[in-house]
Formats: structure tokens, sequence, C-alpha cells
């Protein structure tokens, strides 16, 4: 199916406004299959059609949910990201149920799963909030569960799962809280019992356009906001902050930073666990530069990027004038993080004129080229980064990075290693070369490598900003790695 570019555009503009979602070029595709599906469904014949059906008809709030079920991946585990869990049951609950119980009032708890999807998340936290509270009967317990997809709901509120979902529920957890059925010699169900089930309401949930809960203790919002923007991440954050007691605690995706996000949050860490506590005064750290680069990223942490005026016309990055090189790369990673894709790619050409023998600016153009879907010009980008110094470790990381993000294995692996040859404790290398086994059902030498990562990152602190990254920190980082492996360990 051929669709129009303005068409396109309005697709998204519509998808973005309404969900948050944002999708880059590469991965259009995506939605067009999945407005395809659904006229298909529908017996439409053209996406023109399909846009005034979501825009202008009486059935426009159910279909954009048809919609949105589609293009939201329902894909979880009960007790993922384990040390998360672990951190609520044995260090989180116990400081909650102290500061309860000094009160007069009855005990209550208010705990959000945002992007439940279909339901493990909120039922293992009901779980561990039966084997804490001794006297669960003498507590007013409120497990809200939302989502975007109301086929992931429906799942939920069923509460029927298979052994996939399964595997970190110990056989203790199993007994008590599940119903096992025997569907074929080798095929089995798992039913969550009905006294869990009742903890948990299931809803609904709109996170750009809803008018969120209050006072709440605890909310879960991992792996969501993976596809928004960064200005609707700080407005979903912020408003998670102002939701939240004083002193209450926000969980999210071992995948996602509040670094430059929003200043509501301060970063704790409790054994392999990471988490937020809601702070009134504290910001999040994590505004330091990659820590290859020792430029002092707080002096203009706060500084706002150049607006476009209304006319669309923005601020020439000429006009800024850096001091040096290190200053400057430090605002191209800022941009970078914050998808300032253009207004970077000015102040690549300002780098350029500072030293145009300078190799990270060719190595942070192919970055940005890459992350705007443009790999051919991203790769050419790192040709000339390597006729400049072929013995430059990140330019074979990016090049290799470019190749496995188009399934070119081989060539990816090579370069790589060659990359880790050069430099044995580039981290993002190590990371990106269990990605690559992943991808290859190696699980062994994925394992290897997630833990040469897990090494490397164990010598920085948790808010080093890791180069070429993107803007991530070692803790965001260190968390893919400890989710990946929590999958892998399944396979071995």
């Amino acid at each position: 199916m051929v669709f129009a570019e303005e068409l396109k555009t309005k697709f998204l503009n519509l998808i973005n406004t309404r969900s948050g979602l944002i999708f880059k070029d590469y991965n259009l595709r995506d939605v067009e299959q999945a407005i395809a599906q659904r006229m298909e469904f529908l017996k439409l014949e053209s996406p023109l059609s399909y846009y005034a059906l979501l825009t202008a008809s009486g059935a426009r709030e159910d279909e954009f949910r048809e919609l949105l079920n589609l293009l939201t991946v329902n894909h979880t585990f009960f007790f993922r990201n384990e040390a998360q869990f672990k951190a609520l049951g044995e260090k989180i609950l116990p400081d909650l149920i102290k500061s309860k119980l000094s009160s007069n009032l009855k005990p209550t708890l208010r705990i959000w799963s945002a992007g439940c999807s279909t339901g493990e998340e909120p039922y293992s936290i009901a779980m561990i909030l039966k084997e804490t509270i001794p006297d669960l009967e003498n507590w007013e317990i409120k497990i809200f569960a939302t989502d975007v997809s109301n086929q992931a709901l429906e799942k939920a509120n069923r509460g029927v799962y298979s052994e996939n979902s399964m595997h970190l529920v110990s056989n203790e957890l199993r007994e008590k809280y599940f119903l096992k059925k025997q569907i074929s010699p080798r095929v089995f169900t798992f039913t969550i019992n009905d006294e869990i089930k009742r903890m948990v309401c299931f809803n609904f949930f709109n996170l750009i356009t809803d008018e969120y809960f209050q006072e709440l203790d605890l909310v879960f919002c991992r792996n969501v906001v993976i596809y928004f923007e960064i200005d609707t991440i700080a407005s979903v954050m912020n408003k998670f902050g102002a939701s939240l007691n004083k002193n209450g605690y926000l969980f999210i995706g071992y995948s996602e930073s509040l670094q430059f996000i929003t200043d509501k949050f301060r970063m704790l860490d409790w054994q392999e666990a990471i988490y937020y506590c809601r702070s009134d005064s504290d910001l999040v750290p994590g505004d330091r530069l990659p820590v290859e680069q020792k430029f002092n990223f707080e002096e203009f942490r706060d500084e706002p990027l150049p607006a476009e005026s209304d006319t669309g016309i923005k601020e020439p990055a000429e006009q800024f004038v850096a001091e040096n090189m290190q200053e400057m790369l430090a605002r191209i990673n800022k941009s970078i993080y914050l998808k300032r894709y253009d207004y970077a790619l000015d102040l690549i050409a300002g780098a350029h004129k500072i030293d145009i023998q300078a190799v990270d600016p060719y190595c942070l153009a192919a970055e940005v080229l890459a992350n705007q879907g443009k790999l051919k010009e991203a790769k050419e980008q790192i040709e000339g980064a390597l006729k400049l110094n072929s013995f430059f470790a990140p330019a074979h990381y990016l090049y290799g990075s470019f190749c496995l993000e188009q399934e070119q294995f081989s060539e990816a692996q090579q370069s790589l290693k060659k990359a880790i040859y050069l430099d044995d404790k580039f981290v993002l290398a190590h990371f990106a070369l269990a990605n690559l086994y992943k991808n290859q059902d190696k699980p062994s030498e994925a394992i290897r490598e997630y833990r040469n990562t897990l090494n490397l990152l164990a010598k920085l602190a948790l808010t080093d900003m890791i180069a070429y990254s993107g803007g991530f920190n070692a803790a965001v980082i260190s968390g893919a790695c400890k989710d990946n492996l929590e999958r892998l360990k399944v396979r071995l």
C-alpha cells in the first residue's frame, strides 16, 4: 500500500498528539502495516478514508484504541526486572509500612501500574504485598492498572497465562496464587487466583489525555515512554511527580532515563535495583558528560537550547561561541539526547570549523544521521572518521552498530570486535556485541558480553553518561544488561 507523504505525516501527527508515540523514519513500516491491517478489517479502500474515520466519525475513539492495540508491544512476564521487585519487597515496602503505621489513621497504600500490558506487573505487585504485609485485611489497598490496549486489558482481566510468563515465579508462589491446568501433554496454563485478582483494578488510560490518579505511594511505568518525544516524557514524569505523595517512589524501565527530563525525582539504588524517589528539591543526578570527555556539563545544564521562532527559523548555531572543542562536544551531546538533531548537525558544522581534523564530530554526526534513519549518510561520516584515524575505536563501534541495525551480522561482528581490540574497556562495543549474539540466538556468548559490560560499568558512577550512547548513563545501560540477562538465562 502506498501512502502519500502528506497523509503519512497526518497519521503520525495524529498518533503522536493522541498517544505520545513517536516513530522514526526507519520504523514507519510498522505504522503503515497497522493501518493496512485495520483497513482490511474494516473493508476500507483508501488510507484517506481510514484517516477520516479516525478523526471525524462517531467511532473514532474506539477505532483509535484498536490501532493502538497494534502499535504497542505487549510482551512481559511476572517479576520482570527481578531486582526492582526485590527492592520493593525488602526495602521500599518495609519503609512505607513503618511510615503508615505511625499514623493513627487506617493504613493505606495506593499504587499505579501505568502501562500494565497483560497484567503480569500489577499481579506481581499484589503478590509481593500479600507476602510482605501479614495483616493485609486491616489495610486499604488500591492497585490501579491501566493501559491503552483493550486487547491487553481483556487478557489481564482473565488472568490466564502460559509458561512463558511464569519463569521467574517460584514454586511456592505458583502453589499459593495460581491454578495450574494441563491443556496437552506438554502445555499448561496458570490462572491467577481470585484473592490476588480482586486486589487489582484494570482500566483503559491514556497518559497524554487522561487525568492522573492522586495521593499515590508507588508508580510503576516501565518500558512505556520509550516511544515518546522528550517533551512528552517530561510532561508525563512531572505529572507522576505531582501524583505521588511526598517521598513516593517511581519505577521506570531499565532502558529509560530521567536525565535532563525533570527535577521531580532523585535516583536511588539498592543492591542491583535502580528506582526513583519523589523530591521537591534535589535534581535527578546524571547531567554529566560521557566519561571519556572531561568537561563539566553542569555549567550550562539548565541553559535552554535556542528555540525556533514563529516563522520556524531557529537561531543559527554559529552564534554559540565555544571556548574549546570539549565545550562544543558537550553541547552536541546534549542536543542529541534531547533529539534536536538538526540543531546538533549545525553544532557539528561549528565543531569542524574549530578543528577539521577532529574525529569526534564525524562520529557524532554519524550518530545523529543514524537516529534520523539515514544510515547511508551515517556510514559516510564514519568512513570520514576512519580516514582521519583508522585506530579510533568509537568509529568501528558505530559502524558495527549501523550494520547490526541493517542485519548485516557478519560485518557488524567484525567491526565490534575490532573496536574491542582497539579499546577493551569500550563499554558500548561489548554491549552491542552482546545484542548481536542475542539476535543470533547465541545465549551463552550474549551472556558473556553482557557480563563484560556490567564489569566495566561497575567501575563507573551510576550517573556517569556513556559516550556515543545518545546521552544515557551507566545506570540505564546496566539495567538493560540485567534485563537481557534475565531473559537469556531461561534459554540456556
